[in-house]
């Protein structure tokens, strides 16, 4: 490597000079971009190589072996082919131009044959085996992290357009990242064998070979980073149009819209329109750079890559060996065919460092979410006292954004233990919302709330929230047993035995035992069909009870019902209101409900508006204030009397 070292201090020398004597701006308009890409500080040398470090590690600690085998693989391959395209090749046209026995070159190519009959045998495992067996193991381990992740980060999170943009990119590019890394990871250990092998063998017959590589190398360095900018802000671009087009695809092929599509076919039509649109503006997008990508394209794999050897190098090579006399021509074609392979891997150098950076900016945000410490979340915090306590808030506060609307304002409020509290006002009166800070889902812009005489902000937040039960007015069915959308956990046989009894028992307190009973498949029915063709859609309010049924399940010391019964019958709604007064017996219960028949018995009423509690009290107080409590009320008294 010592006359390579030389060569190339001799070059970087002559170009300095060169640069110093003319002051030529076009060389430093071109080595601009070569430089940006080490001292840019968005995208440094040092934060790419920890990018790929973090994905190396991942990767080897999932699949030790296959990471191993992955390094070799390429290795094997290049070395093989250097003996075989280069050495073999070679020995045979020599033993042709000095006129050898045709024995040796016979003998040389089947121990060639020999190398290869035994190397292939390995190389299809890893082809048509191992690869299909632990990419996928790969792809888990860092979408296992992500949805770890998705499922600890504050709602916050999903109110911020930006940050949600960046995570639906970091997930859909998961798997994508992953195949990036492992292709630049096999690119650079075939360059680098390449260079090491075809480097040596330049060296010993036509060092002076290696400049024209070189310098076509230096200008598709500068070229592919240019481009692979170009490429990601692209992606970038049009990434908020692919959601909207991947949600409009999605409308068109869940079951979930199917009935409003048909029943409202402008609707239809109306999304079609924008499908269209937001494919018109990917379009839009892409025809922005084509010129310059193509302009670059042209100029990486031609001007500065075919020209410079297939018409200069070749020229150079005939002079030498027809004119000169000074290379054998065995050896200038072996020269000439090896300049393609050299060529490449250049062209391989050339693309690992752009393709690293661009892989390391959307491994920039898969970790920027990956580190994302949820505020909400606190692993630590006061044990939660086993004594009963009261919850109260204290001035209360509350607005999603900074300078968003104020939703709660200056709420007061104290509950007892075992308390009833009905929440109720017209849509946009900030019920849900008051919910949401109880379970801790948000903090308060101001104020506080606390629970046993603590600010709940102190205790472990798992711990807080284990203690509430809740049916969400927007609660979802999952494609998993009867009794795993009870529980909300993986069960096993034996662990549903153990628990089978608690889970039906919760089934029938919200009124779900009929249905139960017509299941052929009891606690281990499949929810939806989408899996399982013995699956079953429940109605919604068959829906709604098993949604109910997690609560009572929970067996938690705060039920909070955000509308229970939106979806049910009267007779359902008055069997549910009997069971709860049962099962939510001794427990402090907070119900939001537009059903006024929910509420009407409740210990206390508490009647929101514009976020602020504008009356408060029993039904019957309530009643006799005529306010806006006694308005709802009588316009659904014909319902209740």
């Amino acid at each position: 490597l010592k006359p390579l070292t030389h060569l190339c201090f001799r070059f970087s020398r002559i170009v300095k000079r060169k640069y110093v004597r003319s002051r030529h701006a076009s060389l430093k308009a071109l080595t601009r971009p070569f430089l940006g890409f080490v001292l840019n500080p968005k995208s440094k040398f040092k934060d790419v190589l920890k990018n790929q470090l973090f994905l190396w590690k991942l990767c080897f600690k999932t699949c030790p072996g296959f990471m191993i085998y992955y390094l070799y693989d390429p290795f094997r391959y290049q070395m093989v082919i250097f003996m075989e395209h280069v050495l073999g090749i070679r020995y045979v046209l020599q033993c042709a131009e000095f006129q050898q026995p045709f024995t040796k070159a016979l003998l040389y190519i089947g121990i060639i044959l020999l190398i290869n009959i035994i190397q292939i045998i390995p190389d299809g495992f890893f082809i048509y085996g191992m690869q299909y067996k632990y990419k996928p193991k790969l792809y888990k381990a860092l979408k296992e992290q992500m949805f770890q992740k998705a499922s600890e980060i504050d709602l916050t999170c999903y109110d911020n357009p930006s940050y949600y943009n960046d995570f639906v990119l970091g997930v859909s590019e998961a798997e994508k990242t992953i195949d990036r890394f492992l292709n630049m990871l096999n690119v650079t250990i075939q360059a680098i064998t390449v260079l090491f092998t075809t480097g040596i063998f330049y060296l010993v017959l036509d060092p002076a070979g290696i400049l024209f590589v070189t310098i076509s190398f230096i200008l598709q360095f500068i070229v592919s980073i240019k481009l692979n900018k170009i490429n990601y802000q692209n992606r970038v671009d049009i990434n908020p149009h692919m959601r909207k087009r991947d949600y409009i695809s999605r409308v068109f092929y869940l079951k979930d819209y199917a009935k409003e599509l048909r029943l409202h076919p402008n609707t239809g039509t109306k999304l079609e329109q924008e499908f269209e649109e937001a494919n018109d503006n990917i379009i839009n997008e892409h025809k922005k750079i084509a010129k310059k990508r193509v302009g670059l394209m042209f100029s990486r794999n031609y001007a500065v890559g075919d020209f410079i050897i297939d018409a200069l190098y070749i020229t150079y090579l005939v002079y030498k060996a027809a004119i000169l006399h000074s290379l054998n021509y065995s050896d200038a074609v072996i020269l000439f065919n090896r300049t393609g392979s050299l060529r490449g891997c250049m062209r391989m150098f050339a693309q690992i460092g752009p393709l690293a950076q661009e892989n390391s900016l959307f491994t920039d945000k898969i970790k920027t979410f990956l580190k994302n410490e949820p505020k909400l979340t606190k692993t630590d915090g006061i044990a939660i006292p086993t004594t009963d306590g009261d919850l109260e808030l204290k001035n209360v506060t509350f607005k999603y954004t900074e300078d968003g609307k104020t939703i709660l304002n200056n709420i007061n409020l104290k509950v007892k233990k075992g308390e009833h509290i009905a929440i109720v006002g017209y849509n946009g009166a900030g019920k849900t919302t008051l919910i949401k800070l109880l379970m801790r889902l948000y903090d308060p812009t101001s104020g506080t709330i606390s629970y046993k005489n603590h600010n709940i902000n102190e205790y472990n937040s798992a711990d807080y929230r284990r203690l509430i039960g809740v049916v969400f007015q927007d609660f979802q069915m999952f494609g998993a047993t009867l009794a795993e959308n009870v529980v909300m956990d993986h069960l096993q046989k034996d662990e549903l035995e153990e628990k089978m009894h608690k889970i039906k028992s919760s089934l029938i307190n919200s009124g779900f035992e009929e249905k139960l009973n017509k299941l052929e498949d009891g606690l281990f029915t499949q929810v939806t069909t989408e899996f399982d063709k013995k699956g079953v859609d429940f109605s919604g309010g068959e829906s709604q009870k098993v949604a109910i049924s997690r609560a009572f399940y929970k067996d938690a010391e705060i039920l909070i019902m955000d509308e229970p019964s939106s979806a049910l019958d009267p007779i359902a709604e008055y069997e549910l209101n009997k069971a709860m007064e049962t099962a939510a017996k001794g427990k402090t219960v907070f119900y939001i409900s537009h059903r006024l028949s929910t509420t009407r018995d409740a210990d206390r009423i508490i009647m929101l508006e514009q976020g602020q509690i504008i009356e408060e009290g029993t039904h019957a107080q309530l009643l006799a204030q005529n306010g806006k409590y006694a308005q709802m009320w009588h316009t659904q008294a014909g319902n209740y009397n």
